[in-house]
């Protein structure tokens, strides 16, 4: 009789976790539908510092020649929040060389959102986050933030490093020192161009942005979403009034 109790109790746990794990799966689903347009594709033109006048002077009227996409998210109307990196204009030898320039080669950056020039106006990089504003407009509602997820908490990141909406789901693995920054880390797969996605759990609140990737031990590195809170609060707080 006990080792018919056990075995009952052991399989009531199961379905339960089963159903646990069942009900988070349908809430991200939702969360990434819901959440899905306030994800936005970051177009970044870089090219040479200090160029001669003629060459600037062609640079003015030519068309917009992107060279490169990373992912932003809404936090305002017109206010869309992303990683400094991306907007700082710093790229390592690889990438430069992908792109035709030399390795000691400095770069700037000109950035655009839905083909329209955005201005940076408000950095942090030891967080790594920058925020732009943009010359069109929609009404957003703002984000909420999550200070303190759980271990193994289910994630769910919505990038768009081009035309298309691409979700990963993960979940949590706790806090990260890396380079000398605190980050949170995530099992979730990352790559090129997510720099700047939102990452949410289950309630819809955002866990903290994609920073970059540790290829080494498989995991995102993310900014926490309370320092992201923060940041946008400071911008608030001194953002001039109209």
């Amino acid at each position: 009789m006990p080792s018919r109790v056990h075995r009952l109790g052991a399989v009531l746990t199961a379905l339960l976790l089963l159903a646990a794990g069942s009900s988070a799966q349908d809430s991200l689903s939702k969360i990434a539908k819901r959440n899905k347009s306030h994800t936005t594709t970051i177009a970044l033109e870089f090219y040479k510092k200090n160029r001669n006048p003629m060459m600037r002077a062609l640079a003015a009227v030519t068309a917009i020649t992107p060279n490169g996409h990373a992912t932003g998210f809404f936090v305002d109307d017109d206010l869309v929040m992303t990683s400094y990196h991306v907007v700082s204009g710093r790229l390592n030898a690889q990438k430069k060389h992908l792109l035709g320039f030399k390795a000691d080669d400095e770069l700037e950056v000109r950035v655009y959102v839905n083909d329209c020039p955005a201005k940076v106006v408000k950095v942090d990089p030891a967080a790594d986050l920058a925020l732009l504003r943009i010359c069109s407009s929609r009404q957003v509602e703002r984000p909420t933030f999550h200070a303190e997820p759980s271990q193994d908490e289910q994630l769910l990141l919505i990038a768009q490093p081009g035309g298309e909406k691409m979700i990963r789901r993960g979940s949590f693995n706790g806090p990260y020192a890396f380079g000398g920054a605190e980050y949170y880390s995530a099992k979730i797969d990352g790559q090129d161009g997510f720099s700047g996605s939102p990452v949410y759990n289950d309630q819809g609140e955002i866990v903290g942005v994609f920073s970059l990737y540790d290829y080494t031990r498989g995991v995102a590195l993310l900014c926490p979403g309370i320092k992201a809170q923060q940041f946008l609060a400071d911008y608030d707080a001194n953002a001039p009034t109209h």
